[in-house]
């Protein structure tokens, strides 16, 4: 039987001037990512490397290709149950070294600091970091496709184009070509859905074989067409084929092993077709200050033969009252959508404007460009962001767990900030983060809450770097979660030289152990002298089936242990640690496995007055005489000479400051609104607080 047949054209120059519309662009672009995903039925952890994969297409669209592999024991079909192997797992998942389930490879990429064992495959944990690293990169290739389905003959043709923007590292490079399918219903374990877990893009074959279809000129300026015909069954191993369900990868790699960039298109009139180029803007990510304007200036091109209309489309992931978006070309400004139409081949300047006032926020703007006379092409998507009046961030991690992400718990976080009064803060996904710290854009924030829940990795060898850049900087950082320390330490896990430095000498922590559901109780250190008073709560599994792991530490260095687990002082379950420029809170269980809701919002509450050196009415030792108190025009302060103060009002924000040089000094408060306040002196040897009354 004819499986497939192809036909060739190779020219080795210029695309100027010969093909007005193609497949591919000819300018360098950067990587795409190929995940390939080893799973099974029978894998218990599985349906989170799913959830982590479906994640990473999510979050970068047309920029990503998952294959779900089904494979190895886990793969292996009990009676009655259907078999979604293919001939082809066995051995790309032996060349990976592999050694569990779910693993997987990133561009079938080494990875050293993330794959345990050599090889390139790793454990879920490691997909969006290694993804991460290989999106920056210039691809020397650029990888375009078309597809069309004959569903009298069930013929598939997928059209594949290559164009070299450099050399490849190797002399011939392999085209392979994968058709996948998603929404398959079938057993799953660990998916909560009995037989009817939907399974997506699963490998059903490779169209180019086994190791792909070689190509023997890869120099700069190469271009290459092929065209791959195949008969698709109507069932694989008793597994129908749905081609409605059914999409293309194309991907080419250097021999067997290094994937240089890839695409996925739908089997049925799926296209890369290249109808414009938008240029990115300098800095993706602005921090303009409150109530000003960030402007993110770029340039678009039509690439069709003829002037074409396109829609242009602004949208946000946030509204925040106040804020303002709107976007300009060709003379006139959008809030929402326009369509436009664009000269051929010439170039067009386009804007996006964010106003943003006094409320605090991290947004992310998208704006989309899509050909009208072409609706099967792709989209061009380009985000930028804009972070203001931001002071204390909450970062959530990036992976997820089987049933639920970090942001999940955000809300437990924002609920103890209200609780807490904390002003000037905001929530944000680890991308996000990511993105602002590398074009450093994050100099205003002061405390970072780092909520990693119980994902992996919760530390990188790229957070790392900036977080302790930001502590070296002032910045205060809490990390909570459990398995952070399992995840750093123990040999199965992601721990890098990097990652463990960063655990030992800025949380000032050790690990000791794992944990388990036994620990499920935690109580303060009552000599600690910020966290002493927090009440005692049971610790409660939040993740579902037996996953309970709150890690075991113990304090090191200048670190302090602030709660135990359980009734007594021999197992430490936090630590906090302080230098004199940086503030760190570590906690080995997460805040929202905290059941009762008030122990909860005051660990957080004391956590970020500590940080921002505020003393709340409660704790306050008032062992600062204040005359006259109450007051309304001035006060006189029993604190020793050249002492700072610094007044608060409730909600922790400072008022005033000043340098008390005499001891008969008046300090003018005549500008304070009437309530109560706080006033803290450092005198250089100790911390002295008393609150007063404005009248």
């Amino acid at each position: 039987m004819k499986n497939f047949y192809f036909v060739i054209l190779l020219i080795i120059a210029s695309l100027s001037g010969v093909y007005s519309q193609t497949l591919v662009s000819t300018q360098v672009q950067k990587k795409n990512v190929v995940l390939e995903e080893f799973t099974g039925i029978h894998c218990g952890y599985c349906p989170e490397g799913h959830a982590i994969a479906q994640q990473l297409l999510d979050d970068n669209p047309g920029k990503a290709v998952v294959i779900a592999i089904h494979t190895g024991g886990f793969a292996t079909p009990g009676t009655g149950e259907p078999d979604f192997r293919t001939p082809f797992g066995d051995a790309i998942a032996s060349q990976s070294n592999l050694t569990g389930y779910p693993a997987g490879t990133v561009n079938r990429h080494l990875f050293s600091d993330l794959a345990s064992n050599g090889g390139t495959a790793m454990g879920r944990g490691g997909w969006i970091t290694a993804a991460s690293r290989i999106f920056p990169e210039d691809s020397p290739v650029n990888v375009g496709a078309s597809t069309s389905f004959n569903a009298t003959t069930r013929e598939l043709t997928v059209n594949v184009e290559l164009y070299y923007t450099s050399n490849s590292a190797t002399s011939s490079n392999f085209i392979n070509v994968a058709l996948l399918q998603s929404n398959i219903l079938g057993p799953q374990s660990g998916g909560g859905a009995g037989n009817n877990y939907v399974h997506k893009h699963m490998l059903r074959h490779l169209i180019t074989g086994q190791w792909g279809d070689e190509i023997t000129t890869t120099s700069t300026g190469t271009f290459v067409q092929k065209t791959y015909t195949y008969t698709v069954p109507t069932d694989y191993i008793g597994v129908d084929c749905v081609i409605e369900d059914c999409s293309v990868a194309v991907f080419v790699s250097e021999s067997h092993q290094e994937i240089l960039s890839g695409a996925d298109v739908p089997a049925i009139d799926g296209t890369t077709l290249v109808v414009a180029s938008l240029t990115e803007p300098s800095n993706t990510v602005l921090n303009p200050a409150e109530s000003t304007t960030a402007t993110f200036n770029m340039n678009i091109t039509n690439k069709l033969a003829t002037d074409e209309d396109f829609l242009f489309t602004l949208t946000k992931d946030d509204e925040l009252t106040g804020w303002g978006s709107s976007f300009s070309l060709n003379g006139s400004t959008y809030n929402t959508s326009t369509t436009e139409t664009l000269t051929a081949g010439v170039q067009t300047p386009i804007t996006i404007d964010v106003t943003t006032n006094t409320n605090s926020g991290f947004v992310k703007y998208t704006l989309t460009v899509k050909s009208i006379s072409n609706p099967n092409a792709p989209e061009i998507i380009q985000n930028v962001y804009v972070i203001s009046n931001v002071k204390t961030l909450l970062v959530n991690n990036q992976g997820a767990w089987s049933t639920g992400t970090p942001s999940d718990l955000a809300s437990d976080y924002i609920d103890a900030f209200i609780n807490a009064n904390v002003t000037q803060y905001t929530q944000c996904d680890y991308k996000k983060f990511m993105l602002a710290g590398t074009q450093n854009k994050l100099s205003d924030v002061d405390n970072i809450f780092f909520n990693i829940g119980w994902t992996f990795p919760g530390f990188t060898n790229e957070n790392v770097a900036f977080f302790s850049s930001f502590l070296d900087g002032g910045g205060n950082l809490f990390v909570a979660g459990q398995d952070v320390g399992w995840d750093t330490w123990a040999s199965q896990g992601n721990g890098t030289i990097e990652t463990k430095a960063f655990y030992t000498n800025y949380l000032n922590a050790d690990y000791q152990a794992d944990g388990s559901p036994s620990n499920n109780t935690i109580n303060s250190n009552g000599d600690d002298d910020v966290f002493g008073t927090v009440g005692t709560s049971s610790i409660v599994n939040i993740y579902g089936g037996s996953n309970m792991y709150p890690d075991e530490i113990a304090a090191i260095g200048n670190g302090q242990t602030i709660f135990y687990y359980n009734t007594g002082t021999t197992k430490s379950a936090g630590v906090k640690s302080s230098n004199g420029t940086y503030k760190t809170v570590y906690l080995g269980f997460d805040p929202s496995m905290v059941s009762n809701v008030d122990v909860r919002n005051d660990i957080i509450r004391k956590t970020y007055n500590w940080f921002e050196g505020i003393v709340s009415v409660e704790e306050i030792d008032n062992n600062i005489s204040i005359y006259p108190n109450p007051a309304s025009e001035f006060i006189m302060a029993s604190v020793p000479a050249n002492s700072k103060i610094d007044i608060f009002d409730l909600t922790g924000k400072i008022i005033l400051s000043e340098i008390i040089i005499n001891k008969n000094q008046k300090v003018n408060i005549n500008k304070l609104k009437p309530g109560i306040y706080i006033i803290k002196a450092n005198t250089g040897n100790k911390i002295m607080n008393s609150k007063f009354i404005v009248k």
